[in-house]
């Protein structure tokens, strides 16, 4: 059999059973998003719950009316999706993350295409991010459904990185072996195949500025096999310490080195840049079916793509529904990822920060990125990223200050450098708002701060964390919030004390804890409307000194040389006041 089909002949049994996987992950999830939909449904509409099912879901295959269980085992995965999706803002957004929506959309398009696939199999990425979109939608709502669908995902797999040196993981094409290698750019540059079938130069260029010049570059056309992708991005850099704390460090990073197991390296990143913004890239994913890829990227001769990579990500899911070759338009630098390093930084940053346009970035990784550049690399200073990011010093300061408090949030978890839980708490907005307030007190004081912080958040603890920290905001500005730091000392030390024989591996252990300890997270609430009553009582204390203090300025500042030109009944009048004050004054004395 010719070495560039799609399938090899040994094989072949193994990858028929791909739909069988994805098949009974659906199974699985099914039975845990039905259950799911009854518990919450007849918690809101009682017995009225089924008729909310029967008005948002396809009522062709389902009864009108019956028992409890037969109902539910009437739901099949399609209509437990629209159900969700189309009660989303009635019900189902209050219970879930936005991600369970998104994720639950792109299962529709996998059971649609499973539907009809015929006597065909499911490729095997495609069944491998079916399977993983399914245990994280399912981890949402039942994880014991989703330890079952993580045992099918790992098996799909184990069985993909057995076969990784037998085929160079094209998709739904006959594709050959790439002849690209990391950072050979001599033998290896993409540059040596141009205008082949691989590599077709266009009439197109586009300007990038590189070494303090701007000059115009080729276009080329890369077939999509070519490609892989920037494990230094930015935007996905929660993402991949996700993956590395399940993984191990480098973990990712080692199958983007090895040309065999590249394929699987970019499957695994094209579900970080899903997840990151499906809706957006739903949208260009649109666009570009429609009108074709308008801008180009920028990929190294290596084939790593720093600019572009959702786009990228598009041309690759759009090459899924056909089985004629696609490719990705871009210009080709000839660096080295290594040799180069600090000059592709400055290079994708630029890109993607200074060309009058801000990307889409998670705050958080964003914030994480820079102190990555910056403070552990030492990639760049200061000034040259922000030069790069056409952005103020002061700015990158400041979103370094945030990305060391994550740190710290991290370390005081016990979770360090694990970003994505930091992104999971969705903590940014807090921490941007408590830089100010940390510039207002003692060392001391600081740290109390932040393990009050700190603690509320992991003991989940806040139900609004803006009101949260404005509460505190006011405390400090009214000087009255002593006593509400000593109080969360003491309430510091009873959790460290029970946090340190505690095993944490992620952010389902940390959860266990607080739920194991939910009366600690009420008293940590407790305190702080304690402190707001104390804080307002003191200031209502304290009314009337100021009120008397403001008097004693206004009647101080009253200049006697204007009472010369003052009428006699003016005079009077002025009198006759100064008299009733005077009573007024004598009276507040007497009831002191």
């Amino acid at each position: 059999m010719n070495k560039c089909t799609y399938y090899y002949e040994k094989d072949e049994k193994a990858m028929k059973e791909n739909v069988d996987y994805v098949q009974k992950g659906f199974r699985i999830l099914v039975s845990s998003m039905s259950g799911y939909i009854g518990q919450q449904l007849t918690k809101i509409y009682k017995d009225k719950w089924w008729d909310m099912v029967l008005a948002n879901a396809d009522t062709r295959d389902i009864p009108a009316s019956g028992e409890y269980g037969e109902l539910l085992d009437s739901l099949d995965i399609a209509n437990c999706i629209r159900i969700i999706d189309r009660m989303w803002i009635d019900v189902f957004g209050n219970l879930l993350k936005q991600n369970c929506r998104s994720w639950a959309k792109e299962l529709m398009g996998i059971r649609n295409i499973v539907a009809h696939l015929g006597q065909k199999d499911l490729d095997q990425p495609m069944a491998e991010r079916a399977l993983d979109t399914m245990r994280l939608l399912c981890n949402e709502i039942d994880p014991d459904g989703a330890a079952e669908i993580d045992v099918l995902y790992k098996e799909v797999r184990a069985m993909a990185l057995d076969m990784a040196g037998m085929s160079s993981g094209g998709v739904g094409i006959a594709q050959p072996e790439t002849v690209s290698k990391r950072g050979e750019l001599v033998e290896g540059s993409l540059l040596k195949i141009t205008d082949t079938a691989l590599i077709i130069k266009t009439d197109m260029t586009k300007k990038v500025t590189f070494g303090g010049k701007t000059v115009p570059y080729p276009v080329y056309k890369v077939r999509l096999d070519l490609l892989y992708y920037n494990d230094q991005n930015d935007r996905i850099s929660t993402w991949i310490s996700s993956y590395e704390s399940e993984n191990g460090e480098g973990s990712l990073s080692a199958l983007g080195e090895d040309t065999k197991s590249r394929f699987v390296y970019n499957r695994v990143i094209e579900g970080f840049i899903c997840e990151s913004n499906f809706e957006a890239i739903q949208k260009t994913q649109t666009n570009i079916k429609m009108l074709g890829q308008r801008e180009p990227g920028v990929t190294l001769a290596d084939g790593r793509v720093v600019d572009g990579n959702r786009r990228f990500t598009c041309l690759r899911r759009l090459q899924r529904e056909t089985p004629e070759p696609l490719y990705f338009e871009t210009v080709i630098m000839d660096m080295d990822i290594q040799a180069d390093k600090k000059q592709i930084k400055l290079l994708e940053l630029a890109i993607q920060h200074g060309e009058e346009k801000k990307v889409d970035y998670d705050q958080i990784d964003f914030s994480i990125g820079t102190y990555r550049d910056i403070v552990q690399t030492k990639l760049l200073t200061v000034e040259e990223y922000a030069q790069s990011t056409n952005e103020q010093v002061a700015d990158v300061k400041k979103r370094i200050e945030i990305a060391e408090l994550i740190a710290e949030f991290l370390e005081h978890i016990k979770l360090p450098e694990q970003y994505h839980v930091a992104r999971e708490y969705q903590v940014y907005a807090l921490f941007v708002e408590m830089l100010p307030l940390l510039k207002k007190l003692n060392d001391i004081e600081k740290t109390q701060l932040k393990c009050a912080v700190f603690n509320n958040v992991m003991m989940n603890a806040l139900t609004d964390q803006r009101k949260y920290i404005r509460d505190i905001k006011g405390l400090i500005k009214s000087d009255t919030y002593r006593d509400y730091f000593t109080e969360q000392d003491v309430k510091n030390q009873e959790i460290q004390d029970k946090y340190k024989d505690v095993e944490i591996k992620n952010k389902n252990s940390i959860d266990s804890f607080a739920e194991a300890n939910i009366s600690i997270a009420e008293e940590l609430h407790l305190s702080l409307e304690k402190a707001l009553l104390r804080s307002r009582r003191t200031q209502l204390k304290n009314i009337p000194t100021e009120n008397v203090s403001k008097s004693f300025n206004l009647l101080s500042e009253i200049d006697t040389k204007l009472f010369e030109k003052m009428s006699d009944e003016e005079k009077a009048g002025l009198k006759a006041d100064l008299e009733e004050l005077t009573k007024l004054v004598q009276r507040l004395k007497r009831k002191l």
